[in-house]
């Protein structure tokens, strides 16, 4: 089962980190990862790809024992909380699960997509938002990336992607 675990903004790497060093030889959890997307980003005069936090604030795991990976998570520091309700632990629902195993590469990144206008309507040919157009809320032509509106957590969140606009028609 995948768990998703607060922790505080903008240190989400260091809590990954502090989590394989603490809790990786205990075999807590299968996994732990931070999902990233793709971004292009202007470095030098030359376009890079520069990879972002696809949702900040959070960690996730896989594990098949959440009360013991809840009980080993109480010894990092800056632990927030494992979601959940006063039962204990929440799993992913499955359709979070398969959404991020279907558009995160083995990387656990959301690569650029890429698309054009046509007309006012805009057409992703290929990257994987190519099945997401109607998520899509927002793009940011100049920042290189697009809104997306998705269910997860349990609520409507917003989440930003890579996306190259190549042309208009």
């Amino acid at each position: 089962m995948w768990y998703a675990v607060w922790v505080p903004t903008g240190q989400e790497e260091q809590v990954k980190t502090i989590c394989d060093k603490r809790l990786g030889d205990q075999k807590v959890y299968e996994e732990c990862f931070l999902p990233k997307y793709e971004k292009p980003w202007r470095e030098n005069g030359a376009w890079v790809k520069k990879q972002m936090v696809l949702f900040p604030g959070y960690l996730f795991f896989v594990t098949e024992d959440s009360e013991r990976l809840y009980r080993a998570l109480k010894s990092v520091p800056k632990f927030t909380k494992l979601l959940g309700d006063d039962e204990g632990p929440i799993p992913l629902y499955d359709e979070e699960t398969e959404f991020l195993r279907k558009h995160i590469n083995q990387d656990k990144v959301f690569e650029i997509s890429v698309g054009e206008y046509i007309g006012k309507e805009l057409v992703i040919t290929e990257g994987p938002l190519k099945d997401l157009t109607g998520k899509v809320v927002y793009v940011d032509r100049h920042g290189r990336q697009a809104v997306l509106e998705v269910e997860f957590f349990g609520r409507i969140v917003k989440m930003k992607v890579g996306l190259e606009v190549v042309g208009k028609r």
